[in-house]
């Protein structure tokens, strides 16, 4: 139940001294626990979602921990979903946020609930990263793992990370930023539900189609001319930043908030 990780997370900067290959047979432990894990679906970075809004709402502070309640939330929302969407989570969270230093007393009943066994739990995995690793490696691994495979469901990614720092660094860029455009749920928070008793939960769920130049067939929806095969050509619209490498696309003004499509099709009269 609970993916501490695959060797004992009090004794790393021990470890450390004494072999200089513990990232390496760290690393090989995490496979083999992510290969051997009961189906998932949804990963979760959890600093992510715990850090969400922390500085806006205490001021130029850094906030001495995340928000467990507000993780826990976002948990709650996808457990508590109706049967036909049922989910297993993995939640990675980086070792720091369990320590007796950091963590809060009002917190302590959430973590035990986290690794717990009582439903809506049951469903849960929490992955404490360990320190001198970065946690962020952890939850694209388990995203990105099981690309392609018909044995493995696929596993959508909850981040407002836009993983740039990492598809900078990689040779096939492009293909990263395809499988983030399909992957990857944005989230945010909304208002107070009193009967939840907990802030509600915004999900942005990638589309079912990537929003690239396509090519459809005559009888598709959106042909100007039935039975003749077009091209689609996407339009830029707001929002489209996050789909560059650079990150730094602006939309111009006038540009719309929808999406809009030039259709292209060739016509033999």
């Amino acid at each position: 139940k609970q993916g501490s990780t695959a060797h004992n997370n009090k004794n790393n900067s021990g470890r450390k001294k004494k072999d200089p290959n513990w990232r390496i047979n760290h690393w090989k432990g995490f496979e083999t626990f992510i290969e051997n894990h009961p189906p998932y679906n949804i990963v979760i970075d959890g600093a992510n979602v715990g850090y969400y809004n922390q500085t806006y709402r205490l001021g130029s502070n850094a906030p001495r921990h995340v928000d467990y309640k507000q993780i826990d939330g976002l948990i709650r929302h996808l457990l508590e979903l109706p049967s036909n969407e049922r989910h297993h989570i993995i939640l990675f969270m980086h070792e720091r946020h369990f320590s007796q230093r950091l963590l809060p007393q009002w917190a302590y009943p959430i973590i035990k609930m986290w690794d717990g066994n009582e439903a809506p739990y049951d469903r849960l995995t929490v992955y404490r990263t360990p320190q001198g690793l970065n946690d962020d490696w952890y939850w694209m691994h388990a995203s990105l793992i099981n690309g392609g495979r018909e044995d493995k469901p696929s596993v959508l990614a909850i981040t407002n990370d836009e993983m740039r720092d990492h598809h900078f660094q990689m040779t096939a860029q492009g293909y990263f930023l395809r499988w983030k455009e399909r992957h990857q749920v944005h989230f945010d928070f909304g208002e107070w539900n009193r009967e939840l008793k907990r802030n509600d939960v915004l999900l942005e769920y990638p589309s079912i189609y990537s929003r690239r130049i396509q090519r459809v067939d005559g009888e598709s929806k959106g042909c100007v001319v039935a039975g003749a095969d077009a091209i689609v050509i996407p339009l830029p619209k707001k929002g489209d930043e996050n789909r560059f490498v650079d990150g730094v696309h602006v939309a111009d003004d006038g540009i719309p908030e929808e999406e809009t499509y030039v259709v292209v099709q060739r016509v033999i009269s």
